[in-house]
């Protein structure tokens, strides 16, 4: 199964083996992290793999994930830092499957030392590793909203269009919360955010993460598809005041 396969069947999985992986493999993963093309550029990263295998390696989070195995982003802190983040994540997430490994996003905190050893503020991890749970599942069977909750159409668009879509709604997101609203003209695509209530506003952080996972699913999808895009800002929907979403940007097509 390929990435792009991955975005329809993958299943997040929160069950792992503690078992130890060959270093042919863990090496060949961090290589790919590490060539991973940019939804930002000019945002420097650092990948750190942490192994649980022989002791537990310094995450504190009452909802962390048991697994032999994370991998973390750290990020410098500069616009959109947190959207280039998910992005990333979510490629290496969707190859993790591809290579029949199972794993999940995963809130954590690191402890002093793992902080310490990082270049750059801690962002995100990923659990992963072997597990007897099975890794894919059929789209319908994913827990999301309906493309009428999140996708406005305002012009018709062609039938690989509507799959790039489909692809992006089906992205994971922390708690599940699928933040991501589309108003589709046939030329355009605006990607807006829904707002926290405003005692929730602490998880806009998360939120930012989640659109850039989802914009992964967006942008594979499309280059398998061959629908050509290019990402910008509209300085008017920039400014304009919006009542339940964020402006985060516009999608040209062709």
């Amino acid at each position: 199964m390929n990435t792009f396969e991955a975005i329809f069947s993958k299943r997040s999985i929160r069950h792992f083996k503690h078992e130890k992986l060959e270093w042919e493999l863990i090496s060949d993963i961090l290589e790919y992290a590490n060539k991973l093309p940019m939804l930002i550029e000019g945002i420097a990263v650092e990948f750190k793999l942490v192994s649980n295998i022989e002791e537990k390696q310094g995450f504190y989070s009452p909802f962390n994930v048991k697994a032999p195995y994370y991998i973390c982003i750290s990020s410098e802190e500069k616009e959109d830092y947190l959207l280039n983040a998910g992005y990333l994540m979510q490629q290496l997430n969707l190859y993790l499957a591809s290579k029949d490994l199972g794993s999940c996003f995963s809130i954590l905190s690191p402890g002093r030392n793992l902080k310490a050893a990082m270049k750059y503020k801690f962002v995100i991890a990923l659990a992963f590793g072997k597990t007897s749970t099975a890794l894919f599942r059929g789209s319908k069977e994913a827990k999301r909203f309906p493309e009428s909750t999140v996708v406005v159409y305002k012009e018709e668009v062609t039938p690989d269009i509507r799959q790039v879509l489909n692809a992006a709604r089906l992205a994971p997101s922390l708690n599940n919360t699928q933040p991501w609203r589309f108003v589709v003209y046939k030329n355009r695509i605006h990607v807006f955010a829904k707002k926290n209530p405003f005692i929730a506003r602490v998880l806009d952080y998360n939120k930012a993460i989640d659109m850039g996972v989802m914009l992964a699913n967006f942008l594979l999808a499309a280059e398998e598809l061959w629908v050509d895009i290019s990402l910008s800002k509209s300085e008017t929907l920039k400014n304009k005041p919006l009542q339940k979403n964020d402006y985060v940007c516009t999608i040209a097509i062709g």
